[in-house]
């Protein structure tokens, strides 16, 4: 039930951009989730869908959702890396201390109007 939120969340940032760049129509609106996060795409689709039904500006539009990868930072050599999974060494020193950063669930990357 969480997407219920979540989508409210994505409608604001677009009506923002909507004003901010005068923009007539959206298109599409792609979407980078994160492989730690529990969202279920067809959820936020029924969500965007149903709550933009009677909006000219963003019915319609197309959502595209990609997995990302999980960022690692790594406190031994100071190096960044990235990995689809949560893993317990740096793969450049094998460090044990290893931190993820950039970790949002849901990312808007790109929107076409």
């Amino acid at each position: 039930m969480h997407e219920y939120s979540i989508t409210c969340s994505i409608i604001e940032i677009l009506y923002d951009l909507i004003k901010k760049y005068n923009i007539k129509k959206l298109k599409k609106v792609s979407f980078e989730i994160s492989p730690l996060a529990q969202i279920e795409p067809q959820s936020i689709e029924f969500y965007y869908n149903f709550m933009t039904k009677e909006n000219g500006t963003l019915k319609g539009a197309g959502l595209e959702f990609k997995k990302g990868k999980i960022k690692f930072e790594c406190k031994t050599c100071g190096k960044y890396f990235t990995s689809e999974n949560l893993i317990s060494n740096c793969i450049y020193c094998s460090g044990e201390k290893i931190k993820a950063t950039d970790i949002d669930d849901i990312k808007i990357i790109s929107i076409e109007a």
